[in-house]
């Protein structure tokens, strides 16, 4: 194995490939945690001092990354031009009994620069004005029998807050997993760009002096290229769930299993994409052009159905498509995965289509 782990020793040793297979999905991970982490800072005038009221302050405090300010009317613009708050309302007096008397209630927003992290908040407060109208009109405006519904809503919204927070999660670990798939794919060319500096250096030739044939030469090279994906793998796994907290499912080594199988499928089509070019820079100048589409078309950063019908049919010819799939049975259904059976058969096709085609191009050594 002195062909294994000479390629292990130059790829750590390789400052720059070693920053871009393992570090830099790591970065941009924690890049788009901290994004996503990023507090909401809500001003709040509560100049009707009711229940509803009272109730919309609370909820809001209860909201994750929420930070609810309470304000004078007097104070809203100068904490929104000095950056004190990021979105604020203004609950007018009379709020409550015009609600409870079916009319549109008095509330107002403030915020200078709309930004997509508002709409959260935004959405909520039209979400919980909506469901108090519902409630008014539901109890007959009968002040009485709507606050004994509230009660009810209050203690029901609870289970739902956290259903949603958990569909939120979710979401964000697909997001950092197509982070991973990206980087996965660069490291496909990356790595096997060896084998193409091997052969413009000679050592692809001098090496078969010794007693090493070409099968053996490449097996401990692609061997050496999977550990180094499976590494990437467990680091970054590791990170997502343990550093992030975000959940990988019911059952995290289930997502483990699919993403080897998937190096499988980057290590085969690294050595494809080498074959095709007799210079490292060619065949790392195609797979960073390449990435992005097979990755977009894929899905990974957004559900394929998205996407119109012929994109479909056209994701249906990219491994990235089946390991998307694969990976939304086990993180959102929660799926086994013996569930992802077909989606795994058909990622060691691919493997075993570009490991072919990858080998008939450096089976003839003279050339």
């Amino acid at each position: 194995m002195i062909i294994f782990n000479q390629v292990i020793k130059r790829i750590f040793k390789n400052k720059i490939k070693l920053i871009i297979i393992l570090f830099m999905p790591v970065i941009f991970i924690l890049m788009f945690a901290m994004q996503q982490q990023s507090t909401l800072t809500v001003g709040v005038v509560d100049k009707d001092n009711s229940t509803i009221s009272k109730g919309l302050i609370n909820n809001l405090r209860q909201l994750k990354k929420v930070q609810v300010l309470m304000l004078k009317e007097d104070k809203v613009y100068d904490k929104a031009v000095s950056y004190g708050t990021d979105y604020s309302i203004i609950i007018q007096e009379g709020f409550e009994d015009k609600l409870m008397a079916g009319e549109a209630s008095l509330i107002k927003e403030f915020y200078l620069n709309p930004k997509e992290k508002l709409f959260y908040a935004r959405l909520y407060v039209d979400n919980y004005l909506s469901n108090m109208k519902m409630l008014a009109k539901g109890t007959g405006y009968d002040k009485i029998k709507f606050s004994t519904a509230f009660k009810v809503f209050q203690e029901s919204k609870l289970s739902f807050e956290n259903a949603a927070d958990s569909g939120k999660s979710k979401d964000q670990s697909r997001i950092a997993l197509a982070f991973l798939v990206q980087f996965m794919l660069y490291m496909s060319v990356i790595t096997a760009g060896l084998i193409l500096e091997d052969k413009n250096s000679g050592v692809f030739y001098r090496v078969f002096y010794a007693p090493v044939s070409i099968k053996k030469y490449l097996f401990q090279n692609l061997a050496a290229f999977l550990i180094i994906a499976i590494i990437q793998v467990v680091m970054i796994l590791l990170i997502i769930k343990e550093v992030l907290g975000l959940g990988l499912g019911e059952h995290p080594f289930n997502m483990f299993i699919l993403f080897v199988v998937f190096s499988l499928v980057c290590v085969s089509l690294g050595l494809f994409v080498v074959s095709l070019f007799k210079k490292s820079i060619y065949a790392y100048t195609l797979i960073l052009f390449i990435t992005t589409p097979i990755v977009m078309l894929g899905g990974c950063y957004w559900k394929k159905e998205m996407m119109p019908d012929i994109m479909q049919k056209i994701a249906l010819f990219l491994p990235t498509t089946w390991l998307m799939d694969g990976v939304d049975k086990l993180l959102f259904e929660n799926k086994s995965i013996a569930n992802a059976f077909v989606e795994i058969m058909v990622l060691f096709i691919f493997a075993g289509i570009f490991l072919a085609a990858g080998l008939v191009k450096k089976v003839d050594v003279s050339k």
